[in-house]
Parts: C-alpha cells; structure tokens; sequence
C-alpha cells in the first residue's frame, strides 16, 4: 500500500531545503578569513652600520651656581622665562662681612680725622683708610653678567647652600647630543646625515654639526666624546632619540618573497601585496630592501597564494 505524503508534509519538506539551501548560500558568500594572528610574521627593522642614543639639549646652555664666598643672595635681576642678551646682569650678591670691614675703617677714619695730632704718618693713614674704604664698597655688591644670549629658567631664586643651582639659561638653538666611543669614531664625519628615531619609528633626517676632538671621559680601554647633531626645535630639552647612520635598508630572509618582487603583508588586519626593491644580502639566504617598506611592517615568513586569497 502506497503511503502519500499530505501537502502539509510536501511543504515543510520544501521549507526545510530552501533553507538549508539559503544557508549554504550565505556561508559560500562569508569570506573564509584566516586567523591572522596564526599566521607567522617578521617586523621590519632597519639595518644600520651603527646605531646609538643622543638627548635633545640648547646648543648653549649656562648654570649659575650659588658661591657663598661673594656674599648671600641680593637680587635677581631678571624674570623667569625672560630671554636675554649676552652681557645682561642676571644677579647680584652682597657681602655682610665686607660691610662690617667698611664700618670699622670709617669708624677708625672718623677717629683720626677728630684727633688733634697733625703729622705726615697721621695723613697717610688718612689716604690708606680712604683707599681701603673705596676698594671694600667696590666689592660689596657682586654683579654676575650673562655669557650668552638664551632664555632665563630660575631654579632657586633664594640659594642658602653652596653650588645650589639658582638658574640656568639656555639658547634657542637646539642640538641632539650624543656620546660616542672611540672605536665608533671612524664611522662618523661631520655633515654625515643621521636617521633619528623614537621607539623605532622614524621621525626625520639630520646631520652631524661636530665631533669632540677630546674626549668627555677615559677609561682604561676606551674614551669617550660627545657628537652633536641638527634637530627639530619643536621636541623639549631632555628628549631622547634613537640615532642610526647609513641608509635605511630591511635585511630580510630570502623565504618572505613572493612572486619575483612582493611580500605578503598584514596591515589594518588584512593580508595585501607589496612590490619591492632589493638586492641580495652578503649574508646567505638574505635580501637588502631599499624600497617597498616601512619600519615596523609585518611580513608573513612563509607567503602563498591560499594566504593572499583568503583576505581578498
């Protein structure tokens, strides 16, 4: 006996397959994504004949420090922030111990020039306290005068301990300044461009303005010499910077090509193509990229097709 399915049936059965079929539909059409972060990757990293660290700093600076031998703090004599000239006076001591000098020999002056005795030893004594006098007033009061031109930072305007910093003045100008051994010194000449960096990214190109000629600091193997560099003005005294010589090139293992002149590379989570330049390496199964790259890019290691369609 023939058993009939009821339209109800028929129905739900076409129901069922319309959606099974809608759903194998949707999911052909979802990218099949491969999961990135499995995917072995390399960062690019500059390869440089020498790399090492300078700190932004003034191409002048000056600290004035306090000397308890000229006396205690009178004034300052410019503001905080001020810029000033070469020559301007910034600050000035005054001395109690040669006031009291004074008023002992005008005291003593006083007393001889009130006594009756007149005689020629009476008179010089006269002159000499007179001179003393003059020459103790003259060193009363101590004028510091600024040796450059630059920008006024007061640190401490009323300094009570001796070598107590009680500004600084800085010049516009900024320099980076870096230390350097003597083994290093080869390398370096003056006018060289320099790549500065911060946290391995590229920031600009500058170039050495100097190179000591003697050294900062010697030790029993090496000395060491300071080498200063044009900078960008805008970044604050102290900064630090990562300084490369040479040109910017990517030693990479010859496994990363792709297709003659590509890389496979992830970026903003995709996987794209990148065309690039390069040479063979002096180091077996290496290249040298001179275009194509940036510092920090990730490049698959083992790059294929499969890969690059998975994203596309």
């Amino acid at each position: 006996m023939k058993k009939f399915l009821s339209p109800l049936s028929i129905m739900l059965t076409l129901l069922l397959f319309l959606i099974i079929s809608f759903g194998f539909y949707i999911y052909s059409k979802i990218p099949k994504t491969t999961h990135l972060s499995k995917i072995e990757t390399m960062t690019v990293k500059p390869h440089y004949s020498l790399s090492f660290q300078g700190v932004q700093q003034a191409k002048q600076s000056y600290t004035l420090y306090y000397e308890p031998s000229l006396g205690i703090s009178s004034d300052i004599l410019v503001k905080n922030n001020e810029v000033i000239s070469k020559d301007t006076p910034i600050f000035k001591y005054y001395n109690p111990h040669i006031e009291k000098h004074i008023l002992a020999k005008k005291k003593l002056l006083s007393s001889i020039q009130h006594s009756n005795k007149i005689s020629s030893d009476n008179f010089n004594q006269q002159v000499q306290l007179s001179n003393d006098i003059l020459n103790l007033q003259q060193q009363l009061q101590t004028r510091i005068y600024a040796p450059i031109k630059g920008r006024v930072t007061v640190l401490q305007p009323f300094p009570s301990k001796s070598h107590t910093e009680i500004m600084q003045i800085n010049s516009d100008e900024r320099i980076i300044r870096a230390k350097i051994k003597e083994s290093q010194l080869k390398q370096l000449k003056n006018n060289q461009l320099v790549q500065v960096s911060i946290k391995n990214t590229r920031q600009f190109e500058e170039k050495i303005l100097s190179i000591s000629s003697i050294p900062y600091k010697t030790e029993t193997s090496s000395s060491f010499y300071y080498v200063d560099i044009s900078t960008d003005p805008s970044f604050p005294i102290g900064y630090h910077f990562d300084l490369h010589l040479g040109t910017t090139e990517y030693e990479l293992p010859d496994k990363v090509i792709y297709n003659k002149n590509y890389v496979l590379v992830i970026h903003n989570k995709k996987i794209i193509k990148r065309n690039i330049k390069y040479i063979k390496s002096k180091k077996s199964g290496y290249i040298m990229v001179s275009n194509g790259l940036n510092i920090g890019d990730k490049i698959i290691t083992h790059p294929s097709t499969s890969l690059l369609e998975s994203t596309e």
